[in-house]
């Protein structure tokens, strides 16, 4: 009798496990299904790096927030706050962008799964006959991650912000047999006030209404926030040369996660 109470006992938990397992599987296919396409704004948190197109400038951390919204016909429109720790060792730089933007028709789950086993397949049928294991594995997972975007956005616009930072002490560096030569590099803000163009795109990984965003983005900076001044002194000749130098170009690359409605 009690070998028929622990059998039954088992079975139950058995049964149990697979109710639990049968729901989860449930649940995740409706957070995969159920299209975000009718949700027409999101909000976002963002974080990335920002980039000087300038040698000797380090990398430099900023965090974000953006607001969309688009119509039936995808175009619409971006903006938000940003702050950026440090550009070109000038701190504490703000940032409101605002720019009109377009995206793409969103696939569905089943679109996206099914692009993605197809992208797997030809990575397998690419590396397969030449590479090792671990470059087909690797190749495998490129292509199934890279084929389940639901839709990019490219949006242009501008940023009006104010650069809260003061100009940099100079820094020097000597060298030569008897060091006559020196050279002293420091950072100028000129302005406290900027403003940038820019243009980017933005690729979105949704699952229900939730989207993955990499948003990579160059701009070119219509003020003089940044200008690096080089002056090389050659003591022996009593003569200098001064280099001056606006910094223009920067490249941003964020990532975040944003909520559609």
């Amino acid at each position: 009798m009690s070998g028929s109470l622990f059998a039954a006992s088992i079975t139950g938990m058995i049964e149990t496990k697979m109710r639990i397992s049968k729901l989860i599987i449930a649940f995740t296919a409706i957070l995969l299904t159920v299209s975000a396409t009718a949700q027409t704004k999101d909000i976002s948190l963002l974080a990335g790096v920002n980039v000087p197109m300038y040698k000797g400038t380090g990398t430099d951390a900023m965090l974000g927030v953006s607001y969309g919204q688009f119509f039936g016909n995808g175009l619409g429109f971006r903006t938000g706050v940003q702050w950026t720790q440090t550009v070109a060792e000038i701190d504490n730089s703000f940032g409101v962008p605002i720019a009109f933007a377009y995206r793409t028709p969103s696939r569905t789950a089943k679109e996206r799964l099914r692009s993605g086993a197809a992208g797997a397949r030809d990575a397998v049928e690419y590396w397969g006959p030449y590479g090792n294991a671990e470059d087909t594995s690797r190749g495998l997972l490129a292509g199934f991650l890279m084929n389940l975007i639901s839709d990019v956005e490219f949006y242009a616009g501008v940023t009006p912000g104010y650069v809260a930072g003061s100009s940099t002490t100079a820094s020097r560096e000597a060298w030569g047999p008897n060091w006559e030569f020196r050279r002293e590099v420091w950072m100028e803000k000129k302005t406290p006030l900027s403003l940038s163009l820019d243009a980017g795109m933005c690729i979105n990984y949704s699952i229900w209404r939730f989207d993955i965003k990499l948003m990579p983005a160059f701009h070119y900076n219509l003020t003089d926030n940044y200008v690096r001044h080089s002056t090389l002194y050659d003591t022996m000749a009593g003569s200098q040369k001064e280099d001056v130098t606006p910094l223009r170009w920067f490249f941003t690359l964020n990532g975040g996660l944003a909520f559609r409605f």
